[in-house]
C-alpha cells in the first residue's frame, strides 16, 4: 500500500496538482532466482503457490472493497473540451460528494460522474 497521485490533463497540459490516492496491490509472480551454466537469471511463479494465506487475505479485502465502492470517472479540461477521465481508482459514495466539493474539483473545473 502507498500514496499515489491521479495526473489529469488541464487546457491541453497537465495540471500542477494531483488527486491522492492510495494503492492497494499485490504482485501476481513470486521472483525465483536460479543458476545454470549460463549464469544467474530468475523466473516468476504464480504468488498463490508461494504465498496463499496472505494472497487469500488480499483478496478477501479486494472483494469488501469492490462491495463499497465504485469507479472513479470525471471529466477534466482537455485542449478543446471537457474529457473523460477513468483512473483505476475506487471511491465511497459519500467520498464521491465530499470530492466533487473539494478544493481541486472547484480550482480545475473538474466534474464527477456516476453520483
Amino acid at each position: 500500500m502507498r500514496n499515489e497521485g491521479v495526473p489529469f490533463p488541464y487546457h491541453g497540459q497537465w495540471a500542477e496538482d494531483e488527486l491522492p490516492c492510495i494503492l492497494l496491490s499485490f504482485p501476481k509472480g513470486f521472483q525465483i532466482d536460479m543458476q545454470d551454466e549460463q549464469g544467474k537469471y530468475y523466473i516468476y511463479e504464480d504468488i498463490r503457490d508461494h504465498k496463499p494465506l496472505t494472497y487469500a487475505f488480499f483478496d478477501e479485502m479486494k472483494g469488501s472493497i469492490k462491495k463499497i465502492t465504485k469507479p472513479l470517472r470525471f471529466s477534466a479540461h482537455d485542449a478543446d473540451a471537457m474529457k473523460e477521465q477513468k483512473p483505476s481508482v475506487r471511491i465511497s459514495h459519500d467520498a464521491m460528494n465530499d470530492l466533487s466539493e473539494s478544493w481541486i474539483f472547484i480550482k480545475y473545473g473538474l466534474v464527477i460522474h456516476g453520483k
